[in-house]
Protein backbone atom coordinates (compact mmCIF):
# COMPACT_ATOMS: atom_id res chain seq x y z
CA UNK A 1 0.00 0.00 0.00
CA UNK A 2 1.40 3.36 -0.91
CA UNK A 3 1.16 6.44 1.73
CA UNK A 4 2.13 10.26 0.54
CA UNK A 5 5.82 10.79 1.40
CA UNK A 6 5.05 13.42 4.30
CA UNK A 7 2.42 11.04 6.19
CA UNK A 8 4.06 10.23 9.66
CA UNK A 9 5.03 6.35 9.97
CA UNK A 10 1.95 5.80 12.71
CA UNK A 11 -0.72 7.56 10.88
CA UNK A 12 0.28 5.13 8.28
CA UNK A 13 0.48 1.87 10.50
CA UNK A 14 -3.15 2.87 11.35
CA UNK A 15 -4.70 3.04 8.60
CA UNK A 16 -2.88 -0.47 7.00
CA UNK A 17 -4.50 -2.04 10.11
CA UNK A 18 -7.54 -0.07 9.35
CA UNK A 19 -7.93 -1.26 6.08
CA UNK A 20 -7.38 -4.71 7.14
CA UNK A 21 -10.11 -4.62 9.92
CA UNK A 22 -12.95 -3.54 6.62
CA UNK A 23 -11.32 -6.52 4.41
CA UNK A 24 -11.68 -9.20 6.86
CA UNK A 25 -15.34 -7.61 7.91
CA UNK A 26 -16.03 -7.77 4.09
CA UNK A 27 -15.19 -11.26 4.16
CA UNK A 28 -17.04 -12.56 6.75
CA UNK A 29 -20.78 -10.61 5.97
CA UNK A 30 -20.05 -12.44 2.16
CA UNK A 31 -19.85 -15.93 3.54
CA UNK A 32 -22.68 -15.34 5.71
CA UNK A 33 -25.01 -13.94 2.61
CA UNK A 34 -23.59 -17.18 0.71
CA UNK A 35 -24.95 -19.40 3.27
CA UNK A 36 -28.39 -17.87 3.58
CA UNK A 37 -28.81 -17.99 -0.44
CA UNK A 38 -28.05 -21.38 -0.55
CA UNK A 39 -30.74 -22.38 1.92
CA UNK A 40 -33.28 -20.54 0.09
CA UNK A 41 -32.63 -21.73 -2.81
CA UNK A 42 -32.79 -25.07 -1.32
CA UNK A 43 -29.84 -26.32 -1.41
CA UNK A 44 -28.84 -26.20 2.48
CA UNK A 45 -29.71 -29.15 4.36
CA UNK A 46 -33.31 -28.07 5.29
CA UNK A 47 -34.27 -28.86 1.40
CA UNK A 48 -37.93 -30.74 1.55
CA UNK A 49 -38.83 -33.59 1.11
CA UNK A 50 -41.45 -34.25 -2.23
CA UNK A 51 -43.69 -37.13 -1.67
CA UNK A 52 -45.78 -37.98 -5.07
CA UNK A 53 -48.46 -39.88 -6.32
CA UNK A 54 -50.04 -40.35 -9.07
CA UNK A 55 -53.82 -41.52 -8.90
CA UNK A 56 -56.68 -41.92 -11.30
CA UNK A 57 -60.56 -41.79 -11.02
CA UNK A 58 -62.27 -45.25 -12.43
CA UNK A 59 -64.55 -47.61 -12.49
CA UNK A 60 -64.28 -50.61 -10.89
CA UNK A 61 -67.04 -53.57 -10.29
CA UNK A 62 -67.08 -55.73 -7.34
CA UNK A 63 -68.42 -58.81 -7.57
CA UNK A 64 -70.21 -60.31 -4.73
CA UNK A 65 -71.25 -63.48 -6.30
CA UNK A 66 -75.26 -65.42 -7.49
CA UNK A 67 -75.56 -61.74 -9.65
CA UNK A 68 -74.60 -59.16 -7.20
CA UNK A 69 -72.39 -56.51 -8.34
CA UNK A 70 -71.34 -53.15 -7.02
CA UNK A 71 -70.74 -50.79 -9.65
CA UNK A 72 -68.27 -48.96 -7.82
CA UNK A 73 -65.90 -45.48 -9.08
CA UNK A 74 -62.47 -45.72 -7.65
CA UNK A 75 -59.08 -43.98 -7.06
CA UNK A 76 -56.08 -46.19 -8.09
CA UNK A 77 -52.27 -45.81 -8.59
CA UNK A 78 -51.80 -44.92 -11.81
CA UNK A 79 -50.04 -47.97 -12.95
CA UNK A 80 -52.34 -50.19 -10.41
CA UNK A 81 -54.21 -52.97 -13.15
CA UNK A 82 -57.84 -51.80 -11.73
CA UNK A 83 -59.33 -49.45 -8.48
CA UNK A 84 -60.04 -50.59 -5.11
CA UNK A 85 -62.59 -49.29 -2.11
CA UNK A 86 -60.62 -47.66 -0.30
CA UNK A 87 -58.24 -46.21 -2.58
CA UNK A 88 -54.77 -46.08 -2.17
CA UNK A 89 -53.49 -45.59 1.41
CA UNK A 90 -50.78 -42.15 0.90
CA UNK A 91 -48.19 -42.56 3.70
CA UNK A 92 -46.24 -39.26 4.10
CA UNK A 93 -43.64 -37.61 6.92
CA UNK A 94 -44.37 -34.31 8.75
CA UNK A 95 -41.96 -31.85 7.10
CA UNK A 96 -42.80 -33.31 3.50
CA UNK A 97 -44.35 -32.19 0.46
CA UNK A 98 -47.47 -34.34 -0.64
CA UNK A 99 -48.17 -33.74 -3.88
CA UNK A 100 -50.87 -35.96 -5.31
CA UNK A 101 -51.62 -35.69 -9.24
CA UNK A 102 -55.19 -36.99 -10.31
CA UNK A 103 -56.42 -38.13 -13.47
CA UNK A 104 -60.68 -38.35 -14.33
CA UNK A 105 -61.16 -41.47 -16.55
CA UNK A 106 -64.75 -41.05 -15.35
CA UNK A 107 -67.79 -39.26 -16.79
CA UNK A 108 -68.52 -36.99 -14.39
CA UNK A 109 -66.52 -34.19 -12.41
CA UNK A 110 -64.65 -35.84 -9.35
CA UNK A 111 -62.21 -34.40 -7.19
CA UNK A 112 -59.81 -35.23 -3.90
CA UNK A 113 -60.45 -33.73 -0.84
CA UNK A 114 -58.33 -34.08 2.19
CA UNK A 115 -58.99 -33.63 5.68
CA UNK A 116 -55.39 -32.32 5.82
CA UNK A 117 -54.15 -28.98 7.67
CA UNK A 118 -52.64 -25.98 6.58
CA UNK A 119 -52.87 -26.01 2.83
CA UNK A 120 -53.64 -23.18 -0.14
CA UNK A 121 -57.56 -23.16 -1.15
CA UNK A 122 -56.09 -24.39 -4.59
CA UNK A 123 -55.86 -27.80 -2.69
CA UNK A 124 -59.32 -27.40 -1.13
CA UNK A 125 -60.91 -29.76 -4.38
CA UNK A 126 -64.56 -28.58 -3.02
CA UNK A 127 -67.77 -26.13 -4.56
CA UNK A 128 -65.41 -23.70 -3.03
CA UNK A 129 -62.71 -23.83 -5.80
CA UNK A 130 -65.47 -22.99 -8.16
CA UNK A 131 -67.38 -20.37 -6.28
CA UNK A 132 -64.22 -18.16 -5.46
CA UNK A 133 -62.85 -18.43 -9.07
CA UNK A 134 -59.62 -19.93 -7.57
CA UNK A 135 -58.32 -22.97 -8.96
CA UNK A 136 -61.45 -24.44 -10.49
CA UNK A 137 -59.96 -26.62 -11.93
CA UNK A 138 -59.40 -28.51 -8.48
CA UNK A 139 -63.19 -29.86 -9.54
CA UNK A 140 -61.62 -31.83 -12.50
CA UNK A 141 -63.69 -32.61 -15.14
CA UNK A 142 -64.14 -35.87 -17.12
CA UNK A 143 -60.80 -36.49 -18.94
CA UNK A 144 -58.97 -33.73 -16.61
CA UNK A 145 -56.67 -34.07 -14.66
CA UNK A 146 -55.03 -31.58 -11.52
CA UNK A 147 -52.45 -31.59 -8.99
CA UNK A 148 -52.99 -31.05 -5.09
CA UNK A 149 -50.01 -30.19 -3.20
CA UNK A 150 -49.92 -30.05 0.61
CA UNK A 151 -47.06 -29.33 3.44
CA UNK A 152 -47.33 -31.80 5.93
CA UNK A 153 -47.06 -30.29 9.60
CA UNK A 154 -48.56 -32.39 12.11
CA UNK A 155 -48.84 -36.47 11.81
CA UNK A 156 -51.36 -38.16 12.48
CA UNK A 157 -54.72 -40.43 10.74
CA UNK A 158 -56.37 -38.67 8.12
CA UNK A 159 -58.55 -39.47 4.57
CA UNK A 160 -59.51 -37.77 1.57
CA UNK A 161 -62.37 -38.58 -1.17
CA UNK A 162 -64.33 -36.83 -3.46
CA UNK A 163 -66.52 -34.03 -2.65
CA UNK A 164 -68.81 -33.64 -5.84
CA UNK A 165 -72.03 -34.22 -6.49
CA UNK A 166 -71.68 -34.32 -10.31
CA UNK A 167 -73.50 -38.08 -11.05
CA UNK A 168 -74.64 -39.05 -7.95
CA UNK A 169 -76.90 -36.02 -6.78
CA UNK A 170 -75.06 -35.57 -3.65
CA UNK A 171 -71.60 -35.19 -2.21
CA UNK A 172 -72.64 -38.44 0.04
CA UNK A 173 -74.15 -40.30 -3.02
CA UNK A 174 -70.32 -39.64 -4.32
CA UNK A 175 -68.44 -40.74 -1.29
CA UNK A 176 -70.66 -44.30 -1.12
CA UNK A 177 -69.55 -45.14 -3.91
CA UNK A 178 -66.63 -45.78 -3.49
CA UNK A 179 -64.14 -42.77 -3.75
CA UNK A 180 -62.23 -42.35 -0.58
CA UNK A 181 -59.24 -43.81 1.22
CA UNK A 182 -56.67 -43.21 3.92
CA UNK A 183 -53.50 -41.05 4.62
CA UNK A 184 -51.11 -41.69 7.15
CA UNK A 185 -48.76 -38.76 8.25
CA UNK A 186 -45.95 -39.95 10.74
CA UNK A 187 -43.35 -38.28 12.69
CA UNK A 188 -39.77 -38.45 11.90
CA UNK A 189 -38.70 -40.23 14.61
CA UNK A 190 -42.18 -42.27 14.37
CA UNK A 191 -40.88 -46.20 14.48
CA UNK A 192 -41.86 -48.60 11.88
CA UNK A 193 -45.07 -50.66 12.30
CA UNK A 194 -47.43 -52.55 10.42
CA UNK A 195 -50.06 -50.22 8.72
CA UNK A 196 -53.97 -51.94 8.04
CA UNK A 197 -57.10 -49.34 7.34
CA UNK A 198 -60.22 -50.47 7.89
CA UNK A 199 -63.10 -48.04 6.10
CA UNK A 200 -66.76 -48.29 7.07
CA UNK A 201 -70.10 -47.72 5.21
CA UNK A 202 -73.05 -47.51 3.90
CA UNK A 203 -72.49 -49.06 0.28
CA UNK A 204 -73.20 -46.58 -3.11
CA UNK A 205 -76.16 -46.58 -5.70
CA UNK A 206 -74.75 -48.52 -8.32
CA UNK A 207 -75.61 -52.01 -7.57
CA UNK A 208 -77.60 -54.80 -9.04
CA UNK A 209 -78.64 -58.21 -7.62
CA UNK A 210 -80.30 -58.83 -4.39
CA UNK A 211 -77.07 -60.32 -2.32
CA UNK A 212 -75.75 -56.82 -1.88
CA UNK A 213 -75.07 -55.90 1.43
CA UNK A 214 -76.71 -52.71 3.07
CA UNK A 215 -73.52 -51.56 4.74
CA UNK A 216 -69.52 -52.79 4.12
CA UNK A 217 -65.82 -52.89 5.47
CA UNK A 218 -63.36 -52.33 3.45
CA UNK A 219 -65.88 -52.76 0.18
CA UNK A 220 -67.04 -55.93 1.03
CA UNK A 221 -70.17 -57.14 3.36
CA UNK A 222 -72.21 -60.34 3.33
CA UNK A 223 -75.75 -60.22 4.49
CA UNK A 224 -76.78 -62.10 7.29
CA UNK A 225 -73.28 -61.81 8.69
CA UNK A 226 -72.24 -64.11 11.19
CA UNK A 227 -75.42 -66.12 11.08
CA UNK A 228 -74.89 -66.65 7.34
CA UNK A 229 -71.38 -67.73 7.70
CA UNK A 230 -72.53 -70.21 10.18
CA UNK A 231 -75.28 -71.52 7.52
CA UNK A 232 -72.77 -71.18 5.17
CA UNK A 233 -70.75 -73.79 7.11
CA UNK A 234 -73.19 -76.43 7.99
CA UNK A 235 -74.60 -76.47 4.36
CA UNK A 236 -71.07 -76.45 2.63
CA UNK A 237 -68.16 -77.23 5.30
CA UNK A 238 -65.77 -74.47 6.14
CA UNK A 239 -63.56 -74.69 2.58
CA UNK A 240 -66.93 -72.75 1.64
CA UNK A 241 -66.72 -70.38 4.41
CA UNK A 242 -62.72 -69.91 3.49
CA UNK A 243 -64.11 -69.12 -0.43
CA UNK A 244 -65.98 -66.04 1.36
CA UNK A 245 -62.76 -64.56 2.65
CA UNK A 246 -61.51 -61.30 0.43
CA UNK A 247 -64.70 -61.93 -1.46
CA UNK A 248 -67.72 -60.85 0.88
CA UNK A 249 -65.51 -60.88 4.38
CA UNK A 250 -62.49 -58.35 4.60
CA UNK A 251 -59.50 -60.25 6.00
CA UNK A 252 -56.28 -59.52 8.22
CA UNK A 253 -53.76 -61.94 8.70
CA UNK A 254 -51.17 -61.46 11.37
CA UNK A 255 -49.12 -63.38 13.79
CA UNK A 256 -49.48 -63.54 17.49
CA UNK A 257 -47.36 -60.65 19.50
CA UNK A 258 -47.11 -58.89 16.32
CA UNK A 259 -47.85 -54.91 17.08
CA UNK A 260 -50.30 -53.96 13.76
CA UNK A 261 -51.71 -49.81 14.02
CA UNK A 262 -55.80 -50.28 12.68
CA UNK A 263 -56.87 -47.14 11.39
CA UNK A 264 -60.39 -47.15 11.43
CA UNK A 265 -62.55 -44.73 9.52
CA UNK A 266 -66.42 -44.19 9.82
CA UNK A 267 -67.17 -42.71 6.02
CA UNK A 268 -71.16 -43.34 6.10
CA UNK A 269 -73.88 -41.10 7.05
CA UNK A 270 -74.63 -42.97 10.26
CA UNK A 271 -73.11 -44.13 13.80
CA UNK A 272 -71.37 -47.10 13.48
CA UNK A 273 -69.03 -48.99 16.08
CA UNK A 274 -65.78 -50.96 15.50
CA UNK A 275 -64.89 -54.43 18.00
CA UNK A 276 -62.84 -56.97 17.78
CA UNK A 277 -62.82 -60.27 19.59
CA UNK A 278 -60.26 -61.24 21.81
CA UNK A 279 -57.94 -58.31 21.33
CA UNK A 280 -57.21 -54.97 23.47
CA UNK A 281 -57.99 -51.73 21.33
CA UNK A 282 -55.31 -49.20 22.71
CA UNK A 283 -56.43 -45.70 21.35
CA UNK A 284 -53.21 -43.76 19.64
CA UNK A 285 -54.80 -41.15 18.55
CA UNK A 286 -58.07 -40.07 20.55
CA UNK A 287 -56.99 -41.70 23.89
CA UNK A 288 -53.47 -41.11 23.55
CA UNK A 289 -52.29 -44.56 24.39
CA UNK A 290 -55.78 -45.32 26.22
CA UNK A 291 -57.72 -48.30 26.10
CA UNK A 292 -61.66 -47.92 24.88
CA UNK A 293 -63.67 -48.98 27.35
CA UNK A 294 -64.98 -52.48 26.93
CA UNK A 295 -62.98 -52.42 23.68
CA UNK A 296 -65.35 -51.18 21.69
CA UNK A 297 -64.75 -47.72 19.11
CA UNK A 298 -67.32 -45.39 19.19
CA UNK A 299 -67.15 -43.67 15.36
CA UNK A 300 -69.87 -40.63 14.66
CA UNK A 301 -70.01 -39.80 11.16
CA UNK A 302 -66.67 -38.91 9.59
CA UNK A 303 -64.87 -39.80 12.97
CA UNK A 304 -61.67 -42.05 12.36
CA UNK A 305 -59.15 -43.44 15.39
CA UNK A 306 -56.27 -45.27 15.09
CA UNK A 307 -56.21 -48.39 17.37
CA UNK A 308 -52.86 -50.89 18.62
CA UNK A 309 -53.71 -54.36 18.22
CA UNK A 310 -51.22 -57.35 19.43
CA UNK A 311 -53.35 -60.29 19.49
CA UNK A 312 -52.19 -62.78 22.21
CA UNK A 313 -53.71 -65.94 20.76
CA UNK A 314 -54.35 -67.68 17.27
CA UNK A 315 -58.02 -68.05 15.58
CA UNK A 316 -60.02 -66.68 13.28
CA UNK A 317 -61.29 -63.70 15.25
CA UNK A 318 -64.03 -61.80 14.16
CA UNK A 319 -64.42 -58.01 13.78
CA UNK A 320 -67.49 -56.09 13.32
CA UNK A 321 -69.61 -53.13 13.44
CA UNK A 322 -71.30 -53.06 16.98
CA UNK A 323 -74.62 -51.51 15.80
CA UNK A 324 -75.58 -54.96 16.24
CA UNK A 325 -77.87 -54.10 13.44
CA UNK A 326 -75.24 -53.33 10.22
CA UNK A 327 -73.14 -56.20 11.33
CA UNK A 328 -76.22 -58.79 10.74
CA UNK A 329 -76.96 -56.52 7.41
CA UNK A 330 -73.33 -56.84 6.20
CA UNK A 331 -70.38 -55.23 8.13
CA UNK A 332 -68.17 -58.12 9.63
CA UNK A 333 -64.40 -59.19 8.95
CA UNK A 334 -62.32 -61.36 9.78
CA UNK A 335 -59.03 -61.43 11.47
CA UNK A 336 -56.58 -64.41 10.86
CA UNK A 337 -54.03 -64.64 13.57
CA UNK A 338 -51.33 -67.43 13.85
CA UNK A 339 -48.48 -68.59 15.76
CA UNK A 340 -45.40 -67.08 15.24
CA UNK A 341 -42.71 -68.35 12.62
CA UNK A 342 -40.50 -70.38 14.65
Amino acid sequence: MAFPNDMPARDQRRLTVLTLLILVIAAVITGVLGVIFIDDDGGGAAAQTLREYNLEIVGADIDYGGGSVWHAWTYKLADAPSGTVPGPTLTAIVGEKLKINVKNNLSHVHSVHTHLSNYPIESDGSQINIISGIAPGAMIPPGGSYTYEFDLTEPGLYYYHDHSADGGGSISANIHQGLYGAIIVKAPDEPAVRDEVIFMGEIGHETEGDGVPVYIMNGLGIPGGEHHLEAIFREQGFDAVAAQLGKTVPVISAKVGEVMRVHVVNIGDQIHSFHAHSVSHISIGTLEGGRWAANLLPLLPGAADTLQFTFTNPGLWLFHCHVVNHADAGMIGIFNIEEPTP
